[in-house]
């Protein structure tokens, strides 16, 4: 009995977190260790990943934040249940617990992640392979995906 050909897809996130991190997911993914990469919008090299990604063709997917770094949306703009008195997301801990607590506002998810998906489009010019998250984040109970996820 012949088997089914299988696609094993490895995936590398928190592509644009550092420059460093960059290098080291297109020398593995160049390497054939890697198949793809999430790109964290909001990181401190987010712009020249999705340069490096153009320029060596890796397919490229959204690593939908909500619990690290500042936000890409209007919150950063004045209070929201998503972050802290000093204007960061509210931490890995610190998101869940506001989840369980009921504390986060679902409407500020939504516009977070839409504005996440934006900037994703205006870095690559196109829609992400896929969508994942960062820390989890997609999986936790309630977990506020949006509709486009």
């Amino acid at each position: 009995m012949a088997w089914p050909r299988v696609k094993l897809v490895v995936t590398a996130d928190d592509f644009g977190y550092c420059p460093r991190r960059n290098e080291g997911i297109v020398e593995a993914f160049l390497a054939g260790a890697v198949t793809s990469v999430s790109l964290l919008v909001n990181g401190a090299a987010a712009e020249s990943a999705a340069e490096l990604a153009r320029r060596h063709y890796i397919p490229t997917g959204l690593h939908a934040n909500l619990s690290e770094g500042r936000p890409v949306g209007s919150a950063h703009h004045g209070a929201s249940s998503l972050l802290s008195p000093e204007g960061f997301f509210l931490g890995k801990m610190g998101f869940r617990e506001a989840v369980a607590a009921g504390d986060v506002a679902l409407p500020q998810v939504r516009e977070e992640l839409e504005a996440q998906l934006g900037r994703f489009r205006e870095l690559l010019g196109r829609n992400p392979t896929h969508v994942d998250g960062h820390q989890h984040v997609h999986v936790l109970p309630g977990g506020p995906m949006p509709s486009w996820a």
